[in-house]
């Protein structure tokens, strides 16, 4: 009887190697996959978000303008809401335009502040209270000086802006977090990797008489920031977009 030859130790051993090198390349594509399409995903819904806020800035211009056209322009709520807004905007020396951080913790002190707010004066918008312009605070979101806390947070995931209840995130509310966010609020209580800053531009405007030539913010550039840390990377994602706005009282002057 003949006895049948098996399979050598090395053998063995050359076939498990180029298994597991075969399974490594595999994962190592799925991986690569997943991180692209997540990376995919959260960019896309960043500009979403930077969309809907320059949508937000040009919706209250645009109203400002329409209701200073009627016949009375005293009670015009848009234009009080400009107003907050552009009391806000900082010369561009103030902006730290250039600044490009490896992390986005960088940008953040903690207790929902982001660095250099009192000169910079960050701020968002509040896209569902836009129907009540009479509400400037709860529009024009920002960290005030009296307070000890902010709403300004480095990006758990992406960019966004969370709507909720006081107890957003804890663990002792009786709601869990999607709820709390998917719910019907109007209130923010978080805003992570997303802030506006606003700038303002100068231009020489003639006086009625034509006599005189003065300085006017007759504009105004809106810096729509987001930053966030992809899937395995060190380094920080930012996306960015500017809106300029003419000032309707400059308009008309």
């Amino acid at each position: 009887m003949r006895k049948k030859k098996g399979d050598t130790l090395i053998e063995v051993a050359l076939a498990i190697g180029i298994f597991s090198m075969v399974a490594m390349v595999v994962v190592s594509v799925i991986s690569a996959s997943t991180s692209a399409a997540q990376s995919a995903l959260e960019l896309t819904i960043t500009r979403e978000e930077l969309d809907a806020q320059a949508d937000a800035l040009r919706f209250i211009h645009d109203s400002y303008v329409i209701g200073s056209q009627s016949a009375d322009t005293s009670e015009n709520p848009y234009a009080d809401l400009w107003n907050a807004i552009v009391a806000r905007a900082v010369e561009a020396s103030n902006a730290g335009l250039d600044d490009v951080p490896r992390a986005c913790s960088e940008l953040y002190e903690g207790n929902g502040f982001l660095k250099n707010s009192a000169t910079r004066k960050q701020f968002v918008i509040n896209t569902r209270k836009l129907n009540n312009p009479s509400d400037t605070a709860g529009i024009v979101v920002a960290t005030s000086a009296a307070t000890s806390t902010g709403p300004f947070y480095e990006a758990a995931t992406y960019p966004r802006i969370l709507y909720g209840g006081s107890g957003l995130g804890s663990s002792t509310t009786s709601e869990d977090l999607y709820s709390q966010v998917e719910n019907a609020s109007t209130t923010i209580q978080r805003v992570e990797g997303i802030y506006i800053i606003a700038v303002k531009g100068s231009s020489k405007i003639v006086a009625e008489t034509g006599a005189s030539i003065s300085d006017k913010n007759s504009y105004y550039d809106f810096y729509i920031h987001s930053c966030w840390m992809p899937p395995s990377s060190d380094y920080a994602s930012t996306v960015s977009t500017v809106v300029r706005l003419y000032d309707p009282a400059v308009i008309t002057y």
